[in-house]
């Protein structure tokens, strides 16, 4: 028969083994940011302006200025990392990487897997057409045609009459366009490419961010807008709801994105990409 010191001896290891398992599976999301020294940061590559790669494949663009300035704010470095966009939205990250800094607009459907920060930009929803066309000349036109948008955005949702958008933050649909064909894309920039080969050819026209359209236009792409933006969109970071501490990590990153807001560096960086502010609402 053991004694109860015996039993005691082996019994300790496996306790203390147990216990620190759990404080490490328990362990917040920033904690383990701040240990590792490295912010994890999902963005999009093909994004522009908001972010895309240049000429040397770095990756640029407002959401990455804001990125970087948040992991210098938590004292840590920044690694991107571009999984695809229908990954990033469904939540369920696990250890893959450590918060969303790439447009995503708050809605109540996003909500029940993800956390939110405070919006740090707010972004219209538009149509547009190949810069040949010319019978969709209002938004009502494009009823009956076919628009390309990128899979599990708030586009695709806004074109499918079986999904319902639900902006958060007190926003609304402006204008609905009713009877659409919705083709997606695993990007709006896929869109956008198919749209320019022609009009009518592929498409009839896309709905994406007026940003996303005006850096396309930019570039010599032949496409133009059309009619108003159909609505408008708050833009957040966002952290996976299932991982330990995603409420409080995303609390952290509102109180820099507020002080970022008071100190002028996310105007400074809008200003940098846009050309204007597009941190604040501005209806």
């Amino acid at each position: 028969m053991r004694s109860i010191h015996s039993f005691a001896v082996i019994l300790l290891p496996f306790l203390v083994f147990l216990f620190s398992g759990s404080l490490s599976v328990s362990a917040g999301v920033l904690d383990e940011v701040r240990s590792k020294g490295e912010l994890m940061v999902s963005t999009d590559a093909s994004y522009a302006p908001q972010s895309f790669l240049d000429e040397n494949g770095e990756l640029i663009g407002f959401d990455v200025d804001v990125a970087r300035e948040v992991a210098e704010r938590l004292g840590v470095k920044v690694r991107f990392i571009t999984p695809s966009w229908t990954v990033v939205v469904r939540g369920r990250w696990g250890a893959g990487w450590d918060v969303s800094i790439g447009s995503m607009t708050i809605t109540e459907e996003r909500k029940e897997l993800l956390d939110f920060s405070i919006p740090y930009c707010y972004g219209p929803a538009q149509f547009a057409v190949h810069r040949d066309n010319q019978t969709i000349k209002t938004l009502a036109d494009f009823s009956g045609k076919t628009v390309g948008a990128g899979i599990a955005t708030t586009y695709e949702t806004y074109l499918n009459p079986n999904m319902r958008l639900v902006l958060s933050g007190g926003e609304r649909i402006v204008y609905q366009v009713e009877d659409v064909s919705a083709e997606t894309y695993s990007t709006d920039m896929g869109a956008i490419q198919d749209l320019a080969l022609g009009d009518g050819l592929r498409l009839d026209g896309v709905l994406t961010s007026q940003y996303v359209i005006f850096a396309a236009m930019k570039r010599g792409i032949p496409i133009r807008p059309v009619g108003a933006p159909v609505y408008y969109e708050p833009m957040a970071a966002a952290s996976d709801k299932a991982r330990p501490g995603s409420a409080e990590f995303m609390k952290t990153i509102s109180e820099i994105l507020e002080s970022m807001h008071g100190d002028g560096s996310l105007t400074s960086f809008s200003i940098k990409w846009h050309g204007a502010d597009i941190t604040r609402k501005s209806r």
